[in-house]
């Protein structure tokens, strides 16, 4: 081999090694190249709590850093609030805030459903609303629909007991029955399912609390459900006599739309009252339960029963059981004490009132008749809209969704009128506050504020019940950072339930759709 072809051939890998070598350099100098450290641990420790804005770390050389900072780094949380652009942006992102969903037509008829519309907005955090929904077994074994909402208080813990539980029990139970089963069977049927469900925590907890020593995480773990509480709101509709029943423990409400050919508008038919100190049957059977006490134990003005603003409600430990072993709990398990007044337990129960209505439903389309629709909401909803002004909204809400030929968005009217966002330091009309004699801002969702523009009918129930068009109110509602949210509404659940008939469901997609999504075990 020449000499010279070997010097050069020996050199190759020398010079790729020394500008690999210069490489690795300059990126090292050039390139933000580093190792975690200390740092990385103290910012990790603001995970999932706005860790993006989160400045725990102040390091300045001098006084020109600091008041560089001071100057220019500090943020001012309410100039954005002051942006029109900011208020329409949140807006129109309303849906999103709310954890709004809904099915299509082809999602219905896949999972042999009526359309369903629903939104979960938090208030509390963690948020106490709960929602399920699906298919299950009937009486003989029928495919039966439901959806259920709870909403829990003291702690979230017994509504999200009752998601998982509530409805596969009651569809257990049902599928009990035969196929022609009675309207009374099937009554106290649901009745006992839902008393079973609640006897299960009550009882679970207590066998709990009276054999695992103090401080046990597992009995921690059984007693949550009972010292939380919870309303629970169920509908089961059997499509094969198109008959809803509705059954109902605490104060989450359920209200049928129905057209009326007469006045050519949607008449609003009460599923449910809510059972709190308001409602004189309830005053009745608690004061029957506990003669003598009805004075001590119920507040005419708040309508609350020991201090719950509920007659009835799944948990509540400290209006079931008795003082001395409310007190065991709390002074083994953290638990709170027993409440004042109270002598002949148990004051609350699970058991529910029942509604039974034959459901009117047309082909999706059909001209002439129109199908019922079902609005199912916590008290979120409720403490600031009528059943009746909420039944007129979803009318129309269904309205521009006819004139924008299925979109909302695509409304006429709404196009050639878009909300306006003004820059405005005036109390929005209709909203009332008083310090001076402590009355706090209050309002009512009433059809005069109506702002119909969301695809989602229950998003657009939460909008309205949040400000409508006033939306000066609205922004400041989505402003209120938690927990102090919880003061100015409380968690909303929403559902609404369209009943036109769509044909026949496609089995095999069901089936697809299962496996997907249902295979999890």
């Amino acid at each position: 081999m020449d000499p010279t072809t070997a010097l050069l051939h020996s050199a190759f890998p020398t010079k790729t090694a020394i500008f690999l070598l210069v490489l690795g350099g300059l990126g090292y100098y050039f390139l933000d190249i580093r190792t975690e450290d200390w740092t990385d641990d103290v910012y990790a420790s603001y995970t999932g709590d706005n860790q993006d804005q989160a400045t725990p770390l102040h390091f300045y050389a001098n006084k020109e850093e600091l008041d560089h900072w001071i100057r220019f780094h500090i943020p001012d949380p309410s100039a954005p609030l002051k942006d029109p652009n900011i208020a329409r942006f949140l807006s129109e992102q309303f849906d999103k805030l709310a954890f709004g969903w809904m099915m299509s037509e082809e999602d219905a008829k896949e999972d042999d459903m009526p359309i369903t519309h629903g939104c979960r907005f938090r208030s509390n955090e963690p948020c106490e609303d709960y929602y399920a929904l699906g298919t299950s077994p009937g009486p003989g074994e029928q495919k039966w629909n439901y959806w259920a909402v709870m909403d829990g208080h003291a702690g979230r813990h017994t509504a999200f007991f009752l998601q998982w539980s509530l409805i596969p029990y009651l569809s257990s139970a049902l599928l009990g029955l035969p196929a022609g089963a009675s309207s009374q069977q099937i009554e106290a049927t649901m009745k006992s399912a839902f008393l079973n469900v609640d006897r299960m925590i009550m009882d679970g907890a207590r066998t709990a609390a009276n054999w695992f020593p103090a401080a046990n995480a597992a009995a921690i773990a059984a007693l949550t459900p009972a010292m939380s509480g919870s309303c629970a709101l169920l509908a089961a509709f059997d499509p094969a006599s198109s008959t809803l029943r509705v059954a109902c423990t605490g104060d989450s409400r359920a209200v049928l739309g129905r057209w009326d050919t007469i006045s050519n508008t949607y008449t609003c038919i009460p599923l449910s009252i809510d059972q709190t100190g308001f409602n004189p049957a309830e005053v009745e059977r608690v004061a029957a339960a506990h003669p003598g006490e009805e004075a001590a134990i119920l507040d005419p003005e708040s309508g609350r029963l020991l201090g719950l603003a509920l007659t009835r409600a799944f948990g509540d430990h400290r209006w079931k059981w008795d003082n001395d072993f409310i007190k065991t709990v709390q002074h083994k398990f953290w638990g709170t004490a027993p409440r004042p007044g109270s002598k002949t337990p148990p004051y609350l129960t699970a058991e529910p009132e029942i509604t039974e209505t034959r459901i009117t439903r047309v082909d999706a389309g059909e001209k002439g008749g129109k199908s019922d629709f079902i609005i199912m909401a916590s008290d979120g909803l409720w403490d600031r809209i009528s059943s009746a002004h909420a039944v007129e909204c979803v009318e129309r809400w269904l309205e521009a969704k006819e004139r924008g030929n299925g979109s909302v968005k695509q409304d006429p009217q709404l196009l050639a009128n878009p909300p306006v966002f003004p820059t405005t330091f005036t109390l929005d009309q209709g909203v009332t506050v008083d310090p001076e004699n402590g009355q706090a801002v209050d309002w009512k969702a009433t059809p005069e504020y109506f702002a119909i523009e969301d695809e989602n009918a229950a998003v657009c129930l939460a909008r309205n019940a949040m400000g409508g068009t006033r939306r000066g109110l609205f922004l400041g509602i989505l402003s209120v950072p938690g927990p102090l949210g919880r003061n100015a509404v409380d968690d909303t659940t929403v559902m609404v339930v369209f009943f036109d008939k769509l044909g026949e469901a496609q089995q095999h997609g069901a089936k697809a759709r299962d496996t997907k999504k249902k295979s999890w075990w």
